[in-house]
């Protein structure tokens, strides 16, 4: 959905630069800057790079970079750090920042320096705002009221993105749920997350105590 979401917030009748992502023959694509190689970032990198734009992805972990490059070799990979991070902000059109550390709050690692240093009017996608958000200038946005501007730089910062797309992404979830489901009909539950290693990892309360580490976590926070 970044992809799609950044195609639309590009249009000058949403408040964009008015720039197509592919760009045309003697008009060059978008400058699209991911911030994390992980599953939303690869996916995301897929999109753009199906849609036409020059992708650059960061991250600190080198086997996420090698892993998102055999895939995609056209990207081009940056280890990630304050001065790379400072540097990619530049000269992008679009920046998505796509960082989740589980059980914790994102990251604030883009400053509000790094979104000033922008092109005017830019894009940043804050998928990471489930958590916190990865960018100093986020705050959480609604599809009704998606974008607000700061810094002069366009921000998106939607939780739940996919729940515009809602039939899509309900079938999307059934799919992926409805075999554990059937395990868990078919077993019951104590056999299921006894002989299931993803299901054992998934429960959040068992026998009315709190299991998962991250809750635990949020819960040692006050949150």
């Amino acid at each position: 959905m970044s992809a799609q979401v950044a195609a639309l917030a590009l249009q000058n009748n949403a408040g964009g630069k008015g720039i197509l992502l592919a760009g045309l023959p003697g008009v060059p694509p978008a400058e699209v800057v991911i911030v994390g190689a992980g599953v939303f970032g690869t996916h995301a990198a897929r999109a753009f790079l199906g849609m036409g734009a020059h992708v650059t992805v960061l991250d600190t972990d080198l086997n996420a970079l090698q892993r998102i490059y055999n895939l995609f070799p056209s990207l081009t990979t940056v280890v990630s750090n304050p001065y790379t991070l400072m540097r990619a902000c530049s000269y992008a059109d679009v920046l998505v920042s796509a960082v989740l550390v589980p059980g914790e709050r994102a990251p604030l690692i883009i400053t509000r320096e790094m979104v000033r240093s922008m092109k005017p009017r830019a894009l940043i996608i804050d998928a990471s705002i489930d958590q916190g958000g990865c960018v100093e200038t986020s705050r959480p946005t609604s599809h009704d009221q998606p974008t607000f501007i700061a810094e002069n730089v366009v921000h998106y910062c939607v939780p739940n993105m996919p729940g515009v797309v809602g039939r899509t992404a309900t079938y999307a979830l059934t799919n992926a749920a409805f075999p554990y489901i059937l395990e868990i009909v078919n077993k019951g539950v104590e056999a299921a997350i006894t002989e299931n290693p993803a299901l054992a990892v998934a429960i959040n309360t068992h026998r009315g105590k709190v299991v998962h580490l991250s809750l635990l976590f949020s819960i040692s926070q006050g949150d």
